[in-house]
């Protein structure tokens, strides 16, 4: 829906089209873009009569209480980013390499060894409690192809959406496990179909989704795979306005689970290079996500996932309101706006000698106090965002 605003009402995280009231002193001008900074003025004249914001387009800045506030900050990790980084690097590479062999078990026909699954998503959840930056982090340098990584990703994205929606204990270890298993049917797909760069006709359409289905099958008659997990996998296609696959479910008939790991799913499939897809800016895919909540996504999981991992997520290639670059090397839950960022180019883009500027550790009333001005796209720039935080 499009609203009229003055100057005053607009806030970061609108989608402004234009301002301008079309007058002469006062003409239309295009924005057509998400505004995110704190730093409004740089993209609309803040003495225009008329701002155009697209609500639907628009993405929540999660605004907390005071008693909230403490709260997030108090519960401060249990682990040191740089002593439970390399813990949490080892399990997503031990979960890309389980995705790997189920892939080349199930292909050939083989029966899967499905016996490590539990005992590793329960590391990963365990170092997760630690210190859940260290996890998000892990999973930035890609180790292996899009299909397995991506399983793996999933799994630390359901992990830790299911920690702030309340799952605990075997609840929270079977949406780990059906992240990690939700993509196994696809080693039941053929390859040509999985990697083709263009658009699939109807038959490859249909072999391609069948993967959920496979999936399901796959796992449904598996001791060591609970019921729950198996159902999610079956279902992490369906969406909740009926317009999903294999039956079609809508609503509460569909799993929490299951719409945990769509979210998940969707969320790791935008920020990730594939042979049909080049990967978009956290920020940019947690606002075509946003956007989509209530229309086929969990309301719920979708705004949980935006507070979780902030405005900026952690690896996000921005551009400071100094003019300097940096990377996001962690979130700050009670400013959204204001994260930990790793500077490493000056405003000339030259490299610098790297150091991390925690944004909300500033007092906002300095006229020098630096922000976030933009979210980039690390690829256009030739940056790997990973390296500087691994």
């Amino acid at each position: 829906m499009l609203v009229r605003l003055k100057p005053a009402e607009l806030r970061p995280g609108m989608f402004v089209v234009s301002y301008g009231s079309g007058a002469f002193e006062d003409p239309v001008v295009k924005v057509e873009r998400l505004i995110l900074s704190a730093d409004l003025a740089h993209y609309v004249s803040l003495a225009s009569d008329e701002i155009l914001v697209d609500t639907d387009r628009s993405v929540p800045v999660p605004e907390l209480s005071t008693e909230e506030r403490r709260e997030i900050l108090a519960a401060s990790p249990l682990a040191a980013l740089r002593d439970e980084l390399p813990v949490a690097a080892r399990l997503h590479a031990q979960a890309v390499a389980l995705a790997r062999r189920f892939m080349t078990d199930a292909r050939a026909g083989r029966t899967l060894r499905l016996d490590k699954v539990r005992p590793l998503v329960e590391d990963m959840a365990g170092s997760m409690d630690r210190n859940e930056t260290a996890s998000v982090t892990a999973r930035l340098r890609r180790l292996d192809d899009y299909t397995v990584c991506h399983c793996a990703d999933v799994a630390v994205f359901c992990l830790l959406l299911g920690r702030v929606l309340g799952f605990s204990g075997e609840e929270l270890v079977g949406l780990g496990m059906a992240g990690l298993l939700h993509d196994i049917g696809k080693a039941r797909v053929s390859e040509a179909v999985l990697n083709k760069p263009g658009r699939l006709d109807e038959d490859e359409l249909a072999q391609a989704r069948a993967h959920a289905l496979e999936g399901y099958l796959l796992l449904k008659d598996r001791p060591e795979i609970p019921a729950g997990v198996a159902r999610a996998v079956l279902e992490h296609h369906e969406r909740t306005d009926g317009r999903g696959y294999p039956y079609h479910l809508a609503g509460p008939d569909i799993s929490m689970p299951a719409q945990i790991v769509s979210v998940a799913d969707v969320y790791d499939a935008l920020i990730s290079e594939t042979p049909y897809r080049r990967a978009l800016p956290p920020s940019e895919a947690l606002g075509r996500l946003y956007q989509r909540r209530g229309q086929g996504f969990c309301p719920e999981c979708v705004e949980m996932l935006v507070r979780t991992l902030g405005v900026y997520p952690v690896g996000s290639f921005v551009r400071l309101t100094s003019g300097e670059y940096g990377v996001v090397a962690e979130g700050n839950p009670g400013r959204p706006l204001l994260p930990k960022v790793r500077v490493v180019f000056d405003a000339r883009m030259r490299p610098r000698r790297s150091r991390v500027l925690d944004l909300g550790a500033q007092d906002p009333g300095r006229p020098d106090a630096v922000g976030v001005l933009e979210c980039l796209d690390p690829a256009r720039y030739k940056i790997d965002a990973a390296r500087f935080l691994l």
